[in-house]
């Protein structure tokens, strides 16, 4: 019995000094010293850029997300491959997240380097602009609306002057509201009203000249 207690006191404590080596090279930097930008493109997701340290010997990137700031899930792993690196040389990442953006969530990258040494730079917040966004499937594009209850619900398109936009309606596997018009949208503004027994909402959204609709 003693033998097994020092074995279990063993294994805990080499649980302990193993974090706590690990927790010791760890570093906290700010994610200006990665020029970090986080944006939201037109499908509502968001989009990470990142350009690594000329005198780090990265070996991979982890980029993390979260919804409080404070627990942080993986989402993307980014091997780096030191021998087709110059020494000194800076390299660009990009990263789009294919979770739909619908709340605030926090967005930061960790770093890996050769010698063991690892930082976690600090994160940064994004919040969707809008709940309506333009998605493509293949050549079909849709408007898509990010809506709490879908019971009961109509939506429309229409003109900022108020000219219909005959489209079709259906629900996507989350009950968000996806309309395909019947015809391409010229470039411009438009808007989507959303109907229920609590009243009507409208939202604006822009199709751009590279967008099509």
């Amino acid at each position: 019995m003693k033998k097994f207690l020092n074995i279990a006191v063993a294994a805990v404590l080499y649980i302990f000094i193993t974090n706590t080596s690990n927790a010791q090279n760890t570093k906290i930097r700010s994610n200006k010293e990665i020029l970090m930008e986080v944006s939201i493109n037109t499908d509502n997701r968001a989009v990470i850029k990142w350009i690594s340290q000329s005198d780090h010997q990265s070996t991979r990137f982890i980029v993390q997300r979260s919804r409080d700031n404070e627990l942080f899930f993986d989402v993307r792993e980014i091997e780096v491959k030191r021998e087709n690196i110059e020494s000194g040389q800076q390299l660009q990442f990009a990263f789009t997240d294919a979770k739909l953006l619908r709340n605030v969530e926090y967005y930061r990258i960790m770093e890996y380097e050769t010698d063991g040494v690892s930082h976690i730079y600090s994160s940064t917040m994004i919040k969707p602009n809008s709940p309506v966004s333009i998605v493509r499937n293949g050549d079909i594009s849709m408007v898509r609306v990010m809506v709490e209850d879908s019971k009961n619900l109509t939506a429309l398109v229409t003109t900022e002057t108020g000219l219909g936009v005959p489209c079709e309606f259906e629900l996507s596997d989350t009950n968000d509201v996806l309309l395909k018009p019947a015809y391409s949208l010229n470039g411009g503004s438009y808007l989507v009203k959303l109907r229920s027994s609590t009243g009507e909402r409208q939202y604006k959204f822009t199709v751009r000249g590279d967008d099509v609709l």
